[in-house]
């Protein structure tokens, strides 16, 4: 009996020393939100002021792993209209556990405050600058390239793989909801990991970016990922600024079936099976301002032939100043769907989907 006892207390004391040896042992800082390892922290990350402007902040979490492992960074409210992953990491924060998570989780709840206090489109309210347009930024810029710069520098830079996460904006209609990833742009083994997660986010649309970056030319939020050699994916979920579950719920699942995958969380990953890839894209772009109407029997989601009209733009007095159409055939990605349109905007993106080529992440 004595033998029997011994035995279960010696592979509980190797276990303990075992579990012990690869512990976490230093807190990991983000902004003000400092988390000791095991434990999860809310701060902020702060944007002083400069010039006319008032500066903001960006509100983050930190989940700290009880063990080490990498470091994913979150990254939602690059547009503050797009409040589907706004919600998600809304919903996603007492799901981790960092008691089990392995190695560190940094979300970014809002990227740019002032358009969503703004409830603007595209642009911020202060600068009139596409935040999704301003990486790496600068220190001593406007407030958005502040905002870009502190992202690159305190989120970005210390991650060892970024998810940033859009919807369609409050003026879009957009379907299905999918992941992206650079197919062309970093290393191989960059390119290898970022398609893996994108398979892993388990959406059945995965886009294939086309083109190389550098850091220069990188000025998009996941891009400035990939030209810093860190794997990264865009997630598109949501449209017209909705709150659905339908568009909030995927990326909360997406999310965690990553974690899972690279084996940050206990359970298994749930990747998209048969994804459907979308390597070429069309744009349709407004040649002139005006009142945009789009054409009452299509939807963004739908399959649409080459010279499908699209709908039409008019002046104040009626007037059509354009009629859009179908520069190709395609998967309906993006549709505008509310009446001011600015000349050069994109109206309307159509996607050639093909059946995936790729196997299951874990399969040859």
């Amino acid at each position: 009996m004595q033998r029997l006892n011994a035995r279960p207390g010696i592979l509980f004391l190797l276990t303990f020393l075992a579990s012990s040896a690869i512990a976490q042992t230093e807190s990991f800082a983000v902004g003000s939100a400092v988390a000791a390892p095991g434990t999860v922290a809310s701060g902020r990350i702060d944007i002083a002021p400069r010039g006319d402007d008032e500066g903001t902040f960006i509100p983050i979490t930190v989940a700290h792993g009880a063990q080490p492992g990498p470091t994913m960074g979150l990254i939602a409210g690059i547009h503050g209209s797009e409040y589907a992953p706004i919600l998600a990491l809304q919903k996603l924060r007492p799901l981790l556990d960092a008691a089990e998570l392995r190695g560190t989780v940094i979300l970014v709840h809002a990227a740019n405050i002032p358009a969503f206090e703004g409830r603007t489109i595209y642009f911020g309210p202060v600068d009139r600058k596409n935040l999704n347009r301003s990486f790496p930024g600068r220190p001593d810029g406007t407030i958005t390239d502040r905002i870009a710069h502190a992202l690159v520098q305190q989120v970005i830079s210390r991650s060892d793989y970024v998810m940033d996460m859009h919807a369609g904006d409050g003026n879009e209609g957009l379907r299905p909801s999918y992941s992206a990833y650079y197919a062309e742009a970093g290393s191989p083994e960059v390119i290898e990991k970022s398609k893996r997660m994108a398979i892993a986010f388990g959406l059945d649309t995965i886009v294939a970016f086309r083109g190389d970056l550098t850091v220069e030319s990188a000025i998009w939020c996941g891009a400035s990922a990939v030209a810093l050699d860190i794997p990264a994916i865009d997630i598109e979920s949501g449209q017209r600024g909705l709150t659905d579950d339908e568009y909030v719920d995927p990326i909360v699942d997406g999310i965690l079936s990553v974690l899972r995958d690279l084996d940050m969380m206990p359970g298994d990953p749930t990747p998209a099976a048969d994804p459907f890839i979308v390597k070429d894209r069309a744009r349709v772009y407004a040649k002139s301002s005006g009142l945009w109407t789009p054409d009452p029997r299509i939807k963004a989601g739908d399959y649409v032939t080459e010279g499908a009209r699209l709908g039409v733009i008019k002046d104040w007095y009626g007037n059509v100043v354009q009629e859009a159409f179908a520069p190709k055939s395609g998967a309906l990605l993006i549709l505008f769907q509310s009446p001011p349109v600015n000349e050069g905007d994109n109206l309307a993106v159509i996607a050639r989907v093909e059946w995936s080529p790729f196997t299951r992440p874990g399969e040859d």
